[in-house]
């Protein structure tokens, strides 16, 4: 019944919410699927997602501790200042690194990575180079830098097959013969000692260094990078994707462990002690620099100006303990996306504004979160920027739809109720989520007034039919405003008379009190009435009574009523009744009880009433000489 009423008064409140029409539902939905898919295709808000996940990399760095068994031999800028009276400025004479060769080999450390550039024989100092040349060959454990150049014209660049094998390039099942690179290689050092990979990062377009590649492919042709190569030899499973986004360790750049240049070769000469003897022992050596005068400084997460011997060293790392940053699938993303979309329809298709909105920021705080907890702690990047912005739209598409049609309901209810209630009633009712309480068929604890107009048929039968009607709206002008100030639920006109109750839709502290003061004010109004309209002879009888009733809509979905039906209704008609040349009001004595404490009464006896055995005692309610209404 209650939902036929609510399609023939076209209102769309059932179940104590507003529903979404599924047309609505079903726009956003589509909206927001198509705005994650497109975000997650066309990669959206990437530079905002970045510059997140730099920060919260940066937190990741700073819980974690670099690798010690990876050491830096460093050429800064005091190895350069202290260098310069014995060798001259950069580049050095290739037997400084054959005499720090020399004192490291010995140790048996696990690698010695040279993040230097040999690209040229040493004209005025062959047998430098020489003697680099001759240590160099009493161990397979030293690797060598190689770099990729740009040409002007791709064209002039030699074939890749032309190249030694000393290189190293593997050539797959779809490379090319055609194909060409320019590289910079170690010549000032023999190809039979070139243990060697690619040195070669870039940075994303913002300038900052987040991945290393793994290997560099020209049609088919392959070459690892320098600490791919390294962390290969010694063991490591390489991925299978061409680059990886670097795990940093340690809040610093230079989070290593580093030794400077000159302190380490003062070793090797006697002239101090830097290390223990055989520290180096089972250790990855890079002998790099961060001098600034070399150039080799790169923009990443973690500093501005970050060494490349320490990015080499992170990258060996990442390789070794298979520590990389992964990124979560795209589609995988997606899916998990629309599944928050999703829910969040489905909480507010069925639970309202709040449930909805409540789904959604859950659904955006889940996912932050998870993103931070993934990112931080388990090294996984979710793309999560862009989805929250959608769903934050999702969000506001939600609630102006829902401020649409509550607004919509919101009208109609009023216009259909306002009869009934007081609008402020109908406007809580509408806010509280419980509009249709309205409607709802209950049993429930009422206070039932009926006010009549005494010898009113022989007074309209002196006047003509208008002035009967004006004389009938401007009193129950009065009275009903009168039942609206007390928080009355105006039940119906019924000629002369009107029936208000009060416990229903909504439940009021007190019921009885307010019932038997909007009786005495109703009775004050009739003064007033009657000095401003000239009717002398006008009175009224008002009936209260206290009991269980029923209370709901009664009719068909053409015409129905809310009203309240019972015995209590019936007793509240017949109290009215005995009102006649005894008093202006008269109340029961279950009314009676319950507003004892608020008003004086008179007994005026016990009747008996017509549909009840047992006879009624009643009671004339006045204000207590301290009360003003």
């Amino acid at each position: 019944m209650l939902k036929e009423i609510l399609e023939a008064s076209g209102a769309s409140v059932v179940a104590n919410t507003i529903q979404l029409p599924t047309k609505t539902l079903f726009i956003l939905t589509v909206a927001a699927s198509i705005a994650l898919a497109l975000v997650s295709q066309l990669g959206w808000f990437e530079g905002v997602q970045r510059d997140l996940n730099d920060q919260l990399v940066h937190v990741r760095a700073s819980q974690r501790t670099a690798n010690e068994r990876i050491v830096v031999i460093d050429i800064d800028d005091t190895s350069m200042n202290a260098m310069a009276p014995m060798v001259g400025k950069w580049p050095w004479p290739r037997s400084v690194h054959a005499e720090l060769l020399e004192f490291l080999l010995p140790q048996a450390p696990a690698a010695v990575v040279f993040d230097l550039l040999f690209s040229e024989p040493d004209l005025y100092r062959p047998d430098a180079d020489t003697y680099f040349a001759e240590t160099l060959a009493t161990s397979e454990r030293v690797y060598l830098a190689a770099m990729e150049q740009t040409l002007v014209n791709p064209a002039q660049a030699p074939l890749l097959a032309s190249y030694p094998k000393s290189v190293a390039l593997q050539a797959g099942p779809q490379s090319r013969a055609a194909a060409r690179a320019s590289l910079l290689l170690p010549k000032a050092i023999p190809s039979e000692f070139w243990r060697m990979g690619l040195i070669n990062y870039s940075a994303d377009s913002d300038g900052v260094a987040r991945r290393y590649p793994v290997f560099r492919d020209w049609q088919g042709w392959r070459m690892h990078s320098l600490a791919a190569r390294v962390a290969g030899d010694l063991g490591a499973d390489l991925p299978t994707e061409s680059q990886i986004q670097l795990d940093w360790a340690g809040a610093a750049a230079m989070s290593y462990p580093s030794l400077s240049y000159v302190k380490l070769l003062a070793q090797a000469r006697g002239e101090s002690a830097a290390v223990p003897a055989d520290w180096f022992g089972g250790r990855i050596v890079i002998v790099g620099s961060s001098a600034l005068g070399l150039h080799d400084l790169k923009k990443t997460p973690v500093s501005e100006l970050h060494p490349g011997s320490f990015i080499l060293a992170t990258a060996i790392d990442n390789f070794l303990s298979k520590s990389a940053l992964e990124p979560l699938p795209s589609g995988l993303s997606l899916i998990l996306s629309l599944l928050v979309v999703l829910v969040s329809i489905v909480a507010s298709h069925r639970s309202g504004l709040k449930a909805g909105l409540v789904w959604v920021g859950l659904g955006i705080i889940t996912l932050m979160c998870s993103y931070y907890y993934s990112l931080v702690f388990l090294g996984l990047l979710l793309p999560v920027v862009g989805h929250v912005i959608i769903l934050l739209l999702f969000s506001c598409g939600l609630g102006v739809s829902f401020y649409r049609h509550f607004r919509r309901d919101y009208r109609r209810a009023l216009n259909l109720f306002s009869h009934l209630l007081d609008p402020e009633v109908v406007k809580q009712l509408m806010l509280s989520g419980n509009a249709n309480a309205l409607m709802e068929n209950k049993h429930c604890e009422l206070t039932v007034l009926f006010s009549d107009i005494r010898s009113f048929t022989s007074m309209s039968e002196s006047r003509t039919p208008d002035e009967v009607i004006n004389l009938l709206n401007h009193y129950f002008e009065y009275q009903v405003a009168t039942l609206f100030s007390h928080k009355a639920t105006v039940d119906k006109f019924i000629g002369d008379a009107v029936m208000a109750f009060w416990g229903a839709p909504l439940p009021i502290d007190n019921p009885e009190e307010s019932a038997i003061s909007a009786a005495l004010d109703m009775v004050d109004n009739l003064e007033t009435f009657k000095k401003e309209f000239s009717y002398k002879n006008f009175n009224i009888g008002i009936g209260i009574h206290t009991g269980r009733a029923v209370v709901g809509m009664v009719g068909t979905s053409k015409r129905y009523d809310y009203t309240a039906i019972g015995d209590s209704v019936n007793l509240a008609s017949r109290i009215e009744g005995l009102t006649k040349d005894r008093a202006c009001i008269l109340v029961s004595e279950s009314t009676m009880e319950a507003a004892k404490t608020k008003f004086d009464f008179e007994a005026f006896g016990e009747f008996q009433v017509k549909g009840r055995t047992e006879p009624v005692r009643v009671y004339e309610p006045r204000r207590k000489p301290d009360v003003v209404s």
